[in-house]
């Protein structure tokens, strides 16, 4: 016992020497007589730490990067602890994955039915927000349909006998990771947010200071970048050209999935760029400590008013946006804070709610002039974790992925999905590839994630018939499963008719109005806030309100003229305009 002893007064020490001599940015340096492992949080720091910590001064890590996902409702495992949900009504087996995706989900029409109105940057926008707010690690690489099957962190999906695709029987699927420790006295198995919860841009900056740092040039206050496309260093690429192509970096690593999010990603990496040039030529004396902390804070806040008044008001419609006060006010403050809230990501909202947007997903990327004249079209599946499209001329493809986004129309959000992602998805050398609707099932399941009924009442909605869903939709799930209560969270609420003026229906739109509720008043820094110290002045806040995502476009984007609406098509109430017409910020208000 006393080498035990010992051998822990040895690492207590330690860390608390290093922690005497680390300048921990929104932390206090801690006195050695009273170290202890969870710094305190300095309420007069000005700017939000790279992991989310801190931002409630008593609960440090509420919404930190790598804690558990909180839950709306208790999950539902099998055995009551941790067993994936793979029993419904009556404790019957639930259909295979696949063989609802095949039946609810599949696209039969010839065609792709498109949105009346929003474009493909609707679409690509979600995603990118996306992935700011939640990211579930699943480390484990067993392959799951070969020797390792029958691991416990094995959870495969099994193809039906007959599919209209697959050749195989078996779909390879690893279990999220658990949090490593129980949770107060649960047993209840509970999945990690590995990212920031807050909309605090997080994708673009990255939410550890390892990798916020890895991200900087060091270089008056600027992100690092290749020529003008993002930073190298990302992995997990396929190469087109050999000889130019490389893995683009960002703040999270899903940048190089497909193309339409990696010139999104670009997007916001060149406008803090901008936005610095801007800052450092009306203060010379800022150093790229403060040029880089000033700029992030700027653009973490307009990234929340662009979600919440451009964005969001799209997906949940005026009626769900005013009900739960999403929208912002015109000018000056409105500070919601509310420290007993605790705005960390919800299990439903990660695994199944936020994941409406992949059916807006088309069975194309493509390049567009700036005439928003098609250049180059390829089909979705040969693009994946394919960086070429956006790094082909020194990063200026980029620029025409986005230019094709603003442009063509996205898929109808009607719960179909497009074969590039339900039977193409990540293909392998061997020709092998995934059902992206089948895992998001299989990852609710494995989640323990309670049925689409209790959601229905949890929102105080009609839980007994499928009142929200055509007839037709009623009469294909009931025949799949059986019952209401064996219904799937994921493929009841994609298959919804919309909220009027939204696209999504009354039940994801019920757990999103929630969540981003959670997040605007359980978020310190909020950027409406009038708080001392993390606040802006009510001038500065007023520039950040002018900024929309069509002016970012403008200032960063080689385009000419944009539709005043960055998320609609071109129509006669939304027309293309020079960029010169689109208002901008004044940056003098931040002149020290």
């Amino acid at each position: 016992m006393g080498y035990i002893r010992l051998f822990i007064f040895v690492i207590v020490v330690t860390f608390c020497a290093e922690a005497l001599q680390k300048n921990y940015r929104g932390i206090k340096r801690v006195p050695l007589k009273k170290c202890v492992l969870k710094p305190r949080c300095d309420p007069h720091y000005k700017y939000r730490t790279a992991d989310g910590s801190c931002n409630n001064l008593k609960r440090k890590s509420w919404g930190q990067s790598n804690t558990i996902q909180r839950r709306f409702l208790e999950p539902d495992y099998d055995d009551g602890c941790q067993s994936p949900r793979e029993t419904g009504y009556d404790k019957r087996p639930l259909p295979s994955t696949r063989d609802v995706s095949n039946k609810i989900h599949r696209n039969r029409r010839a065609k792709t039915k498109k949105d009346r109105k929003l474009n493909m940057f609707h679409m690509s926008f979600g995603q990118f927000l996306s992935h700011d707010i939640a990211l579930t690690p699943s480390s484990d690489k067993s392959d799951c349909c070969g020797a390792h099957k029958n691991r416990p962190q094995c959870m495969q999906i099994v193809i039906p006998r007959g599919d209209p695709f697959y050749k195989f029987q078996c779909m390879p699927l690893a279990r999220s990771d658990p949090f490593p420790t129980r949770y107060g006295y649960s047993c209840y198995r509970r999945q990690i947010n590995k990212v920031t919860a807050y909309v605090d841009a997080s994708n673009v900056y990255g939410s550890t200071e390892k990798k916020a740092k890895e991200l900087r040039s060091f270089k008056n206050g600027k992100m690092r970048q290749n020529n003008l496309g993002l930073p190298d260093g990302g992995s997990n690429c396929v190469f087109d050209d050999m000889n130019n192509d490389y893995c683009q970096d960002a703040g999270d690593g899903r940048q190089n999935v497909v193309p339409n999010l990696g010139a999104t990603h670009l997007l916001f990496i060149r406008y803090h760029n901008l936005v610095v040039e801007k800052l450092a030529k009306l203060n010379s004396n800022w150093d790229d400590e403060k040029l880089y902390q000033e700029t992030r804070r700027i653009v973490s806040a307009i990234m929340q008013d662009v979600v919440y008044n451009e964005y969001l008001p799209h997906v949940l419609g005026p009626a769900i946006m005013e009900e739960y006060n999403l929208y912002s006010k015109s000018s000056g403050f409105d500070s919601v804070y509310d420290k007993r809230i605790d705005a960390s990501m919800r299990n439903a909202v990660a695994v199944a709610a936020l994941r409406f947007g992949h059916s807006q997903i088309r069975n194309v990327q493509k390049h567009f002039s700036k005439t928003y004249k098609a250049i180059e079209s390829r089909k979705i599946e040969n693009t994946f974790h394919h960086p070429h499209m956006c790094v082909r001329q020194n990063g200026l493809g980029s620029d025409g992925v986005l230019r094709w986004q603003l442009a063509e129309r996205a898929a109808k959000m009607d719960g179909v999905f497009v074969s590039g992602i339900r039977d193409k998805l990540f293909p392998d050398s061997d020709g092998k590839s995934f059902d992206l609707v089948a895992r998001n099932l299989q990852r609710g399941r494995d989640h323990g994630t309670p049925p689409y009924w209790k959601w229905r009442k949890f929102c105080g909605l009609d839980h007994r018939k499928l009142s929200d869903h055509t007839r037709r939709n009623r009469r294909k799930l009931l025949k799949l499963c059986g019952h209401i209560k064996s219904i799937d969270l994921y493929t009841g609420g994609t298959t919804e008719v919309p909220v009027p003026g939204g696209i999504v229906g009354p039940t994801f739109a019920c757990l999103l109005a929630r969540q981003f509720s959670l997040y605007k008043r359980g978020d310190r820094f909020w950027y409406e806030n009038n708080l001392p110290y993390t606040g802006f002045t009510e001038d500065q806040l007023n520039e950040i309100k002018k900024v929309t995502l069509s002016s970012i476009i403008c200032e960063s984007m080689d385009v000419d003229r944009v539709t005043r609406d960055a998320f609609r098509v071109k129509s006669k109430k939304n027309k293309r305009v020079k960029c010169s017409a689109i208002p901008k910020p004044s940056w003098l208000s931040w002149k020290a």
